[in-house]
């Protein structure tokens, strides 16, 4: 099979299952907590964007995209499909930026064998600095959309963006030895 196509529907596959986990398992802990407006303190999708990025490169992006459409179209209840594709845009161009500057400053991340010789400095990093972009990115469109500038606005997000990846990378080294028995 084509690298690219196995790339994408890997992507897609862990990106969906990110975004329903979410839904399932953290959405109603929260509470009514306008999670649309202030952002989840917990996003697992993050994840789905951030980590095959970090392990796969460019070739991850476009079923990122593809899946986050899908799921603020399909699966979220409420929104119009020009906010749910803004929100993909800024989401995406914080990880496109992200990953071009790790590039072009010669920060390995996907060089690594996996999980086996990451650098994990780098990973965290990541995480951090894409949960940053996305939510300085985020802040600045809900301060436009709603005409008020709250910064707890963009902390959320970005909160959020890395406890939510924090959780699926741990819960993916553990259960990673499992997955790897079945290979065999």
């Amino acid at each position: 099979m084509n690298k690219f196509i196995e790339i994408s529907i890997y992507t897609f596959i862990f990106h969906i299952l990110c975004y329903v986990l979410w839904l399932i398992l953290v959405v109603p802990t929260e509470g009514p907590s306008k999670i649309e407006e202030l952002g989840s303190l917990v996003y697992l999708p993050h994840a789905g964007r951030v980590l095959p990025v970090i392990f796969f490169g460019w070739k991850a992006l476009p079923a990122i995209v593809v899946a986050e459409l899908i799921e603020w179209e399909y699966l979220w209840q409420g929104g119009s499909f020009f906010e749910g594709t803004l929100a993909t845009s800024i989401s995406t161009s914080a990880i496109l930026i992200t990953w071009f500057v790790f590039f072009l400053l010669g920060l390995d991340l996907n060089h690594s064998k996996v999980l086996k010789n990451t650098n994990w400095k780098h990973v965290f990093l990541f995480i951090f600095v894409a949960s940053l972009l996305n939510g300085l990115g985020n802040g600045a469109w809900y301060a436009s959309l709603y005409d008020e500038t709250d910064a707890l606005i963009s902390v959320r997000f970005m909160v959020g963006d890395v406890v939510g990846a924090t959780i699926m990378l741990i819960l993916l080294v553990l259960f990673y030895p499992m997955f790897k028995n079945f290979q065999k």
